[in-house]
């Protein structure tokens, strides 16, 4: 069972080099941070799900859909009890819901969705072991590298073993459903001393194979891949910068926001 975001297709996108992908995702982050109008959160959503699409990401997206529609609901719901406006739309006893209040919060949930959506592009076209490689092409040490590559995939290990855990205890005649919130707590202990032992046995077996490997922080670390920039990575940088320079004009001359007051 694989619990890992990253599709191996071969399209322009995959075939970006890492680098291009980190600028590319920090500038999609900077644009979205600017914007707080719906429209043109909404344009930006537009892109990014281009880019998906053109990566053939849309499977990603069927799994992850509920999380977007939960993200902008509750921005819709909550936005609106904190902001001001002046513009009343509807009254609920003493709470006065503004148009301006009800368009930041449709903003607001757009941007969480945006951000969601740019980090999963990345993660679906980008390896674990490029993102490591690129890093360190941007100055960061190795070990720090290998120590942010193995967070990504200890996250899926732990996910897969609780999975394996909950399924063999279900065999066994075990049921995680029934009763109350505390009886299902009290169900959970057979879970986690299984998972807390098969971690550490895991977190042995990576120690002593690094360690049989001869890896050190202070080692030389040598790529099995040479990386170079193609026409595309300058095509698509290009287009991120122009983006996020056009996007920075916008909101120097107040276009994008919504003047709220809390």
């Amino acid at each position: 069972m694989s619990f890992s975001l990253y599709l191996d297709t071969n399209t322009w996108v995959h075939r970006l080099d890492g680098r291009t992908k980190i600028v590319c995702l920090l500038e999609l982050f900077s644009v979205a941070l600017l914007f707080s109008h719906p429209w043109y959160l909404l344009t930006l959503m537009s892109f990014v799900l281009m880019g998906m699409g053109a990566a053939k990401g849309m499977r990603n997206l069927q799994t992850m859909w509920v999380l977007l529609v939960l993200l902008f609901v509750y921005s819709m719901v909550l936005w609106p009890i904190f902001v001001n406006g002046q513009t009343p739309l509807l009254t609920i006893g003493n709470w006065v819901v503004s148009v301006e209040g009800l368009t930041h919060g449709m903003g607001m949930g757009l941007r969480l969705d945006v951000l969601v959506l740019s980090g999963m592009l990345f993660l679906t076209t980008t390896p674990i072991e490029d993102l490591s490689k690129s890093l360190q092409r941007f100055g960061l040490p190795p070990a720090i590298g290998f120590a942010i590559s193995l967070a990504f995939r200890w996250v899926p290990t732990l996910l897969g073993s609780t999975t394996i855990i909950m399924q063999a205890q279900r065999s066994r005649g075990m049921d995680l459903a029934s009763g109350g919130l505390l009886h299902k707590i009290r169900r959970y202990p057979p879970l986690v001393v299984p998972l807390i032992g098969h971690m550490l046995r895991q977190t042995n077996l990576l120690a002593m194979a690094l360690e049989s490997k001869g890896f050190g922080p202070s080692q030389p670390r040598m790529a099995y891949h040479a990386f170079s920039f193609q026409r595309q990575d300058y095509v698509a940088l290009l287009s991120s910068n122009t983006l996020l320079g056009v996007s920075i004009w916008l909101n120097m001359h107040g276009y994008g926001t919504i003047n709220i007051a809390f």
